[in-house]
């Protein structure tokens, strides 16, 4: 089999699947939770302890990644069902809903901190038992890049949309804790209080960007956004490569659901080929699609070459009028 062209490389191809995927993505959620639960309690009693609005900011950061947290976990719990019934495309979409939700409440959450922060700043509060805070801070920020680095290797594996938007909720935790933490070392150096509030104001930026970030993503989901044009035409050309006997590939639609990649297509074959064989040959259209996405669940359409319809549609001459 012919190696997938560079274009199509650029998204990362997931190697779990089924079953398999749906159990990492759990697992991973699940030490997401625990960890956003832990940081959280450890920042708690540090901003009770030294009163400070830089720890607080980055305790209701992770107060929000524990409501994220929440909310992946039931969602991939959801998304991990197969399809049902009333569910005929499976659950995925479960994953867009979750990431909608992360992005309204870490929004709010940020919008609330720069207001607080730039109060501070005007008023100027005091902290107090910094080296206290510098302890917590410095636990934070090795637990948010640890727990960055399973949320993304999980991702990867899995193609989850929730995890991944959870991994980005903790790498922004990595510079929001290490700016606490430097702003801390500061204060215990040089005594200059008004740093804690302009750190947190700081901190509620980078807050507002990931809100940002995670609802473009799950808007992206959940209004069925296809692959870029140039992934479709490297999908095209690698098909066309593996399978000299077709006589084109057109109308490539894609989109996503959690880790699960729908896609269809209609494939130009000699109008002269039996049904038999025409359906053969489609079929392994289907198999070749698969092995360059192998969650993906493809569909594909026969149309005979050349089409000589009795009516046309002057927009798509190769589709008859009705």
């Amino acid at each position: 089999m012919a190696a997938p062209s560079p274009a199509l490389t650029r998204r990362p191809t997931p190697t779990l699947f089924g079953e398999q995927a749906a159990k990492a993505n759990l697992s991973a959620a699940r030490r997401s939770l625990a960890t956003a639960f832990a940081l959280g309690l450890l920042k708690l009693a540090a901003a009770i302890l030294t009163g400070s609005l830089s720890i607080v900011a980055s305790l209701v950061d992770s107060v929000m990644d524990l409501l994220a947290s929440s909310v992946n976990f039931f969602a991939i719990r959801l998304a991990g069902q197969p399809a049902d019934e009333d569910h005929a495309y499976g659950h995925g979409k479960a994953e867009g809903l979750a990431g909608l939700a992360q992005a309204v409440v870490v929004g709010f959450s940020g919008v609330f901190l720069i207001l607080e922060g730039l109060r501070r700043l005007w008023h100027g509060v005091g902290i107090d038992h910094t080296r206290v805070g510098i302890a917590v801070m410095a636990i934070s920020t090795v637990a948010s890049v640890w727990i960055t680095w399973r949320l993304k290797a999980t991702a990867k594996k899995t193609g989850s949309v929730a995890l991944a938007a959870d991994a980005v909720h903790y790498q922004s935790d990595v510079w929001t804790n290490g700016g606490v933490l430097f702003a801390l070392v500061l204060i215990e150096v040089t005594g200059w209080q008004w740093i804690d509030g302009g750190i947190a104001t700081v901190v509620s930026f980078v807050v507002l960007g990931t809100a940002i970030h995670v609802l473009r993503r799950a808007v992206h989901e959940l209004m069925d956004k296809g692959f870029p044009p140039e992934e479709v035409e490297s999908l095209v050309a690698s098909v066309r490569e593996q399978m000299p006997e077709i006589r084109g590939l057109h109308d490539v639609r894609t989109r996503r659901a959690g880790p699960t990649v729908f896609m269809d297509c209609h494939v130009q074959l000699d109008r002269d080929l039996s049904f038999v064989e025409a359906h053969r040959l489609a079929e392994r259209v289907r198999l070749v699609i698969m092995r360059i996405f192998p969650a993906a669940v493809v569909n594909v359409h026969a149309d005979p070459d050349p089409l000589l319809p009795t009516g046309l549609d002057d927009d798509h001459p190769e589709r008859p009028t009705s």
